[in-house]
């Protein structure tokens, strides 16, 4: 009897210990994917921004799967506008259209209704692919480039006019206003480029260069103001009609409101140059005189 008890738990140990590799194999299998392996990991490659872009982009690519919507990142809330903070928003969103891209390959096994869904999406290194900006470009300059080439994508998907004035962003960027002369530039040619890419190289007006903006209206206030200095423009612009009016002599010396600004010592000497410039510039246009924008 002992024996027996004896054999019985001689087997049951082997087994067990034979049974021990394979399941921390099994185990092994079950846990999650080491960084940098999986379909859906982010690439290395990508800061914090565009990680969390390229997540959200996947969910929202599954999400756009189940619910038999159509497959357009375009159509995505998360997309149009990140909860991310404003100087962010380029690289979350670049992030966010790589997720859904990758993610709609590979959920529709490579079989989607456009080439973007047909090969994996990979970041153009600079100099390389027809979207990459071009080095030469500073750092608002190539988000114009970037937002220039997604304006064109919007206006051929939805057959509007291929005209880069028509584009809200272009006209009203969500930049620092100082900035808004590099972020117009790097997106006009942003917009050229993406639209003659898109339509195979077809109309003379993306075949060349688009000659510059017109000057902008008279009275427009500098880009590159403050708002100290934009209202010290409105302020010497309105100043200067109320001179013509009156047929004073036409010198911002004598306006009491240059002279002796109702502000903090501090912000006078910006509200006195943008006064200037606005004084100069109705007046200059009120008599027909040359001025500076």
């Amino acid at each position: 009897m002992h024996l027996h008890r004896f054999g019985i738990s001689a087997v049951a140990l082997l087994v067990g210990l034979s049974a021990a590799p394979y399941a921390r194999a099994l185990a092994g299998q079950q846990g999650p994917p080491p960084p940098g392996y999986g379909w859906d990991a982010p690439p290395q490659e990508l800061n914090e921004f565009q990680r969390q872009g390229f997540h959200d982009g996947i969910e929202g690519a599954r999400r756009d799967m189940d619910n038999h919507r159509e497959p357009n990142v375009e159509n995505r809330d998360e997309f149009r506008n990140p909860h991310v903070p404003q100087g962010m928003r380029h690289a979350y969103r670049e992030g966010f259209r790589r997720g859904y891209q990758t993610a709609m390959s590979h959920l529709m096994g490579g079989q989607g209704p456009g080439p973007q869904f047909q090969q994996p999406v990979q970041q153009a290194s600079p100099g390389y692919g027809w979207d990459a900006p071009p080095q030469e470009l500073n750092e608002f300059q190539r988000r114009g480039f970037h937002d220039g080439i997604e304006g064109a994508r919007r206006d051929v998907d939805n057959h509007r006019e291929p005209n880069v004035e028509n584009r809200d962003e272009y006209r009203h960027p969500d930049v620092p206003p100082g900035m808004w002369q590099a972020y117009q530039e790097g997106f006009r040619r942003g917009y050229q480029t993406g639209m003659s890419h898109l339509m195979g190289g077809q109309g003379s007006q993306f075949q060349q260069p688009v000659p510059p903006p017109p000057p902008p209206q008279w009275d427009a206030i500098p880009n590159e103001f403050n708002d100290i200095q934009r209202r010290g423009f409105h302020d010497g612009m309105e100043g200067a009609r109320r001179d013509m009016d009156n047929h004073r002599e036409p010198n911002v010396e004598n306006r009491d409101e240059y002279r002796h600004p109702q502000l903090a010592p501090e912000l006078r000497e910006a509200y006195r140059e943008g006064f200037r410039r606005g004084y100069d510039r109705a007046m200059a246009h009120m008599t027909n005189q040359p001025f500076r924008y």
